[in-house]
């Protein structure tokens, strides 16, 4: 091959006459399909290099981005409040956009991997004479392999994007409601679960029948008595829905749980003796976890001392805590 001298690009300078040699013999044996070839071979790499470290910028910023999340679900002051009456549920949307960012980043990093893999091939000298490598019909380029790992990560920030701004459409809803609670539980309506521990097992039905008719319930039966046969307070929702409700107030010295086989009396009794549209146990304690899966089985509701903490003291309609709709639907198992 004759080189032009005069062309933009020349042969660096070699003081080494051996390494003169060598270099003077490879440019005399290369011809135009050696020169495209080396092009090509030094055009991937350049890609794919690029590649590579676009998707470890992208990797190193969604680790960020985790780093601060797990801050904020530590903070005590998060966006200027302590969100008293809606922690729980500000570290549950912070811990779904968590596990979420998570995946994305397992992702990234198995597709860098696999990416990083393919460059380690494309950036080694083949042993074959580099022409053939892009002969006619050819598509084994490693480059391939990493632009498929491009192609599977690129929608990642969309995503993200996505994932962030829905969080904080749901921070903002939850600013909202930890004011909403704060001001009902100064209000005169608003129940303690000290005061509520204080309360004898009958001024207890009164207050579940009463938070059901502050929830706009016509209340049938506001405590129960001899015979009746399970069901401690009966309400109806203003769209015609019958609702039973069991209570059981634990003792205020003995720490008690709600065992399976109460859930089950009252399955028996909840819908064929009562008719209940919404089958509802009602404690200020706890349920074993026996009780809560035979509940889950058998669509019976159960409010333990959280939720009729939400209730009672926060505010929260009884179709909230439930996580019904005010309109029936179907609720009851077929």
């Amino acid at each position: 091959m004759i080189i032009d001298r005069n062309a933009r690009v020349t042969p660096s300078r070699y003081p080494d006459r051996d390494l003169r040699k060598m270099m003077g013999d490879a440019l005399g044996k290369a011809d135009q399909a050696d020169l495209l070839a080396a092009y090509l071979w030094v055009q991937e790499i350049r890609i794919g290099r690029e590649a590579c470290n676009a998707l470890r910028k992208q990797r190193d910023s969604l680790r960020t981005s985790l780093t601060k999340l797990e801050k904020y679900k530590g903070d005590s002051q998060f966006r200027g409040r302590t969100w008293n009456f809606t922690r729980a549920e500000l570290t549950a949307v912070l811990d779904a956009f968590i596990k979420m960012a998570n995946d994305e980043l397992n992702l990234i990093e198995r597709c860098l991997q696999q990416a990083s893999l393919a460059f380690e091939e494309l950036s080694t000298p083949p042993e074959e004479d580099l022409s053939t490598r892009y002969s006619p019909g050819r598509i084994d380029s490693p480059l391939n392999t990493i632009a498929t790992q491009w192609d599977e990560v690129a929608p990642s920030t969309d995503r993200f994007e996505a994932m962030n701004h829905r969080a904080l459409a749901e921070t903002d809803c939850l600013a909202d409601v930890d004011d909403r609670r704060n001001l009902f539980a100064q209000s005169e309506k608003s129940y303690s679960m000290q005061r509520i521990q204080e309360f004898d097992s009958k001024n207890f039905e009164i207050l579940i029948a009463w938070l059901t008719h502050r929830d706009g319930m016509k209340v049938i039966r506001q405590h129960g008595g001899s015979g009746d046969r399970g069901a401690d307070v009966i309400s109806q929702t203003p769209d015609g829905r019958r609702v039973v409700v069991q209570c059981k107030q634990t003792n205020r010295g003995v720490k008690q749980m709600v065992t399976s086989t109460n859930v089950q009396t009252f399955n028996g009794t909840a819908r064929l003796e009562h008719k209940a549209d919404i089958a509802l146990m009602v404690t200020n304690g706890t349920y074993s976890e026996p009780a809560r899966d035979f509940a889950n089985d058998h669509a019976i509701h159960l409010i333990g001392g959280t939720e009729l903490e939400r209730w009672a003291t926060w505010g929260d309609s009884l179709y909230e805590v439930l996580g019904i709709s005010q309109r029936a639907t179907n609720e009851t198992p077929t």
